[in-house]
């Protein structure tokens, strides 16, 4: 305090050193008002401190229908719980496809990343191709997946992959890079694999990293979890990718 005040003598009414004295002043006598006069100037009151937020309203905040969780990245609810493993089935697994693609539809055009024109004219195209899937269930064949569709249909891949990457944060893995194990994709049922363009591809670990290219599906998040004994690391990939390599590896046309 005192080499402050020696210095002040030197450069009478400097702010800074003032209000270094002030600092001190204060550290040491917290009592102390905040306007402190001093024969060598004025040290202005620092800024009051915002006021504290006011308490929240009692009708809870509805989160609108396209705003996605980052849940691609491990969390708590891809943590493999202990308990026993129920016996995942074509049946559990059906559920919420279409949903999933008409959320991710909804997703597109509030954002802009596609028309709705488009977007409606490839989820036509989608719903179709799962109907005739269904309608031969004894013929085995990849299900349709709305932004492959919307790629093949003309909408550029990178600029459409980065907004969704860019909107929602998700973790992106290029698998187009990958040796991708046929037996680590067959870990899970074909009801998961090619039901719901899910694509385990990589284990480390205990922790099962899996694909998809529909960050909607989450009832398919839910049953991947339930029916592998590993934590699960949740990916976001190229459509077109996970596409190919689902074909190769059931070797399907």
């Amino acid at each position: 305090m005192l080499e402050y005040e020696g210095l002040l003598l030197h450069q009478p009414g400097s702010p800074e050193i003032t209000k270094i004295i002030a600092g001190l002043e204060a550290t040491l006598n917290p009592s102390a008002k905040a306007e402190i006069s001093l024969d060598f100037g004025v040290v202005d009151e620092p800024a009051p401190a915002p006021p504290a937020p006011s308490a929240p309203s009692a009708a809870p905040v509805t989160a609108p229908l396209d705003v996605v969780e980052p849940g691609l990245i491990a969390t708590e609810k891809t943590q493999r719980p202990e308990m026993p493993l129920r016996n995942v089935t074509a049946a559990a697994a059906a559920p919420t496809v279409q949903d999933a693609n008409e959320s991710l539809a909804r997703f597109l055009v509030q954002y802009r990343m596609a028309s709705r024109q488009d977007t409606d004219a490839a989820l036509a195209r989608v719903r179709a191709i799962n109907a005739k899937l269904q309608a031969e269930p004894e013929t085995q064949g990849l299900v349709a997946g709305l932004l492959h569709e919307l790629i093949k249909g003309g909408l550029e891949t990178e600029p459409l992959l980065t907004a969704i990457l860019d909107r929602t944060k998700f973790a992106y893995v290029p698998l187009e890079y990958y040796d991708v194990d046929r037996q680590i994709v067959k870990m899970l049922p074909e009801s998961l694999t090619l039901g719901r363009r899910v694509l385990p591809f990589d284990i480390v670990s205990r922790t099962l990293f899996v694909a998809i290219d529909n960050p909607f599906d989450n009832n398919a998040k839910t049953v991947v979890q339930q029916s592998v004994d590993y934590h699960v690391q949740w990916y976001f990939a190229n459509p077109a990718t996970i596409d190919h390599i689902l074909r190769e590896c059931y070797r399907l046309k």
